[in-house]
């Protein structure tokens, strides 16, 4: 390629080797050259009617575990002919995917750039605050506190449920999202309204990973109404509506501005949102 080109593409006097500036300049025109030959391919695929293709879909591991199983097994009942793929990880892992184009869609509840990608709407959602029973409950507070079965029914939604404050519980240790993650900016925010700063017992990557450690009786957390509801009962933890705004989020499925949107990408977000809309 190098003497085809009449170029050097690497550096070979560095080390590790590095691509020289006509080397990245290569890379770069090989990668939209393979754009255009995916976006080309998923042109064909629609005009086969989706009797083929191929589908790349990135989430957290909440919604990858809980929530798009059904929806992959719903639109393989549909279109058995296109291949989906699954990725799961956190959300500079899932964004970088679906800049670089390895992902066509990315269900997310974290805001990403509106110049670069295009939304639309997948669930609202409601952040409550699990705490186990053996936990330092203020006696006053736990007559406010949500079963498992509350939850389902949507009492936490209800104007008439009792909202308390995140202070009530700062004598806690908390199982905290790392820095960047949407629930640990919330969780921050809510508590410096309520004027104190937590008690971070350990940090992780995922929120369903904050949730199993609380269930194992060590620490509070924030976790979504939908995770929840899409898990079994849990008899030793409750949960409790806090007083504040930042609760309530939407989910999307991202995709780039600038991507072809195939028809597969239109039929596995209806198909998602139906899917969804009746579990």
């Amino acid at each position: 390629t190098e003497e085809k080109l009449g170029f050097p593409i690497f550096n070979r006097n560095s080390n590790p080797l590095q691509l020289t500036e006509c080397g990245q300049e290569y890379i770069r025109y090989i990668e939209r050259m393979r754009a255009l030959e995916n976006e080309f391919d998923n042109y064909l695929n629609d005009l086969r009617g989706l009797k083929t293709g191929k589908l790349s879909i990135g989430s957290n591991s909440a919604f990858s575990s809980l929530v798009l199983p059904q929806i992959i097994s719903d639109f393989n009942r549909l279109y058995p002919g296109v291949k989906v793929t699954l990725n799961e990880g956190n959300i500079y892992y899932l964004e970088e995917k679906l800049l670089s184009g390895d992902l066509d869609l990315v269900l997310d509840n974290h805001p990403m750039d509106e110049k670069i990608y295009r939304k639309e709407l997948f669930s609202s959602e409601m952040l409550l605050l699990a705490v186990p029973k053996s936990a330092k409950i203020p006696p006053d507070l736990q007559k406010f506190a949500l079963e498992h079965h509350d939850v389902l029914e949507g009492r936490q939604l209800l104007t008439q449920t009792y909202a308390v404050n995140i202070r009530d519980f700062m004598q806690n240790s908390f199982i905290a999202l790392r820095h960047g993650n949407d629930t640990r900016i919330r969780m921050d925010m809510i508590c410096e309204q309520s004027g104190f700063s937590p008690k971070i017992q350990l940090e992780v990557d995922q929120l369903t990973t904050a949730y199993n450690i609380v269930c194992s009786n060590m620490g509070i957390t924030l976790v979504s109404d939908t995770l929840i509801t899409h898990t079994a009962p849990v008899p030793g933890v409750v949960y409790y509506k806090l007083d504040s705004e930042q609760l309530y989020r939407h989910s999307y499925f991202y995709y780039k501005n600038s991507s072809y949107v195939t028809r597969a990408m239109r039929e596995f977000i209806r198909t998602g949102t139906s899917s969804f809309a009746r579990s």
